[in-house]
Formats: C-alpha cells, structure tokens, sequence
C-alpha cells in the first residue's frame, strides 16, 4: 500500500511565518486583553491545534498537542528574533 502524497507530514516555514505574525499580535500588543489581541490568540492556537491535527498526531502518536504547541512557538519566537535584527531596507521608489 502506498502512502498518499497529499498528506501532509510538514510544519512549512509558511506556517511558521503567519504562526509568528499572529503570535506577536498578541503578544506584543500594547493592550493584551483588547479585541484585536485576544482574536489573533484565539486565531493562532486555532491554527495550532489544526496542524497538529493534520500534520503531527495521524503520524507521530508520541508527540504531544503540549509538545507540539511549545515547539511552534519556540520556532515562532526564534523567526520573529532574527526578524528584528535584520536591518532595515530602503524603501523602493
């Protein structure tokens, strides 16, 4: 029996990238408790939850949804720290 190729295994680093804007939406956000805030927690660990559901437990029983959640935002808060220290660029005219 082959595997079906459309499943998919990978957290991608798109993933990781919209995981990390939502993430810092709400935690670096001036008000935590504000409407904006606490939509864009409830938006990332939606998120989370459904990649962990699509792409970790099918395959790796002995992952952790806890597991899973601090490892993604382990990587969330590793891309954003490299984002700040990048320098800025110049605007294209």
């Amino acid at each position: 029996m082959s595997e079906d190729p459309a499943a998919r295994r990978l957290v991608t680093p798109t993933d990781i990238i919209g995981l990390a804007e939502l993430l810092d939406r709400f935690v670096s956000a001036d008000d935590p408790e504000s409407a904006p805030a606490k939509a864009a927690e409830r938006e990332y660990e939606a998120a989370v939850v459904s990649l962990f559901d699509t792409c970790v437990k099918p395959y790796y029983s002995s992952i952790t949804l806890h597991q899973f959640r601090g490892h993604v935002r382990w990587r969330c808060r590793q891309f954003l720290a490299l984002q700040a220290r990048k320098p800025p660029t110049k605007p294209s005219v």
